[in-house]
This record gives structure tokens, C-alpha cells and sequence, in this order.
């Protein structure tokens, strides 16, 4: 089975062409992807280490879930600008539900572009509150933890491995 094709977009975020997950990591092209930030209801922040045989920041320390607007995620790949909002709402809360095993309503913070140094992607954060149990996804997240404020303060002071956009949305958004 073929790998599936994600939109490489323009700085507008408007479809450019489909190109594969590895040709848009490997020549760093911009690209539409979904993250969530995920609390209890005591206000703890829900993380996840990624596994180790990720092609991107294997091993490292990242939002709660996060994932790309594959192809199959368009209603008519012939439009991939149409009905935007909806696309990202549908994958975020598949990429929760995928992740940690769990579904909750979500709330949009934003909508971020690519951030020279940080990440390449378009993306739409969002957040959501549910006390688990949290299932991880096998064969994409290595171990789930929930952090909180002391924890999470401790960590980030921490040289444990984190991809760069947990760290910029944490730095910029407060977590």
C-alpha cells in the first residue's frame, strides 16, 4: 500500500500539489497538520513522547496529538481549499481519538503558519478537557503523562528531548 498524500500548500495555505509524507518532510514542504493541547479537568496538561521509530522528532516530547490532513481527509481531493474548518476540526478529533483513545469536544485557539526554525505547517490548535484513561497509540506514541503546573515547569527546565512546536505553543499560548 502506497503512503498517503498530504496538500503541500502556498504562505496562503492554498493547495499547491499532493505530494507523499516523506517528499514533504524530507524537502521540508509546507503542509496543513492539526495539534491538541488536552487537559483534565484539574487542569493538567496531557503530553505524549513520540516513538522512537517516528520519521520526525522520534523519542521527543509533543502536544497532546497532533497529526496531518491526509488526502483521504478532503470530501473532494479536486478541492482541497474547500470547507477548510471542517477538514481540521474532523482530523483533530481523529488524531485524539487515534492518539490517546479518547474523544472530547474541542475548542480552536488558532491557526498558525510555518515558523522559520520552529515547523513548516499550517496548522489549527486546539483544546480539549477529559480525565482519561488515556490509550496510546502503539505505533505512534511511546508514553503518555499528564504534568502538572510544578511538573510541567520542571520539565521545560528539563534537557528531556521536545519537538520545537511544543515548545513554541507553550511559549506563546502559555500551554
Amino acid at each position: 500500500m502506497s503512503e498517503l498524500r498530504v496538500a503541500e500548500v502556498d504562505a496562503q495555505n492554498r493547495f499547491v500539489r499532493w505530494v507523499s509524507r516523506a517528499t514533504c518532510h524530507a524537502e521540508r514542504l509546507p503542509h496543513r497538520s492539526v495539534q491538541v493541547l488536552l487537559y483534565d479537568t484539574a487542569g493538567r496538561l496531557v503530553l505524549q513522547r513520540r516513538h522512537p521509530l517516528k520519521r520526525t522528532w522520534a523519542d521527543a516530547w509533543d502536544v497532546s496529538a497532533s497529526g496531518h490532513v491526509e488526502e483521504p481527509d478532503y470530501p473532494d481531493p479536486a478541492r482541497p481549499d474547500d470547507d477548510l474548518d471542517a477538514i481540521y476540526d474532523a482530523v483533530a478529533s481523529r488524531e485524539l481519538e487515534e492518539e490517546l483513545g479518547v474523544t472530547a469536544p474541542l475548542e480552536r485557539l488558532g491557526a498558525f503558519g510555518p515558523e522559520p526554525g520552529v515547523h513548516y505547517e499550517h496548522f489549527v490548535l486546539y483544546r480539549g478537557v477529559h480525565d482519561g484513561p488515556y490509550v496510546a497509540q502503539p505505533e505512534e506514541v511511546a508514553e503518555v503523562r499528564v504534568f502538572d503546573p510544578p511538573a510541567l515547569a520542571a520539565f521545560l527546565a528539563s534537557d528531556a528531548r521536545r519537538t520545537r512546536s511544543l515548545e513554541w505553543i507553550l511559549d506563546h499560548l502559555g500551554g
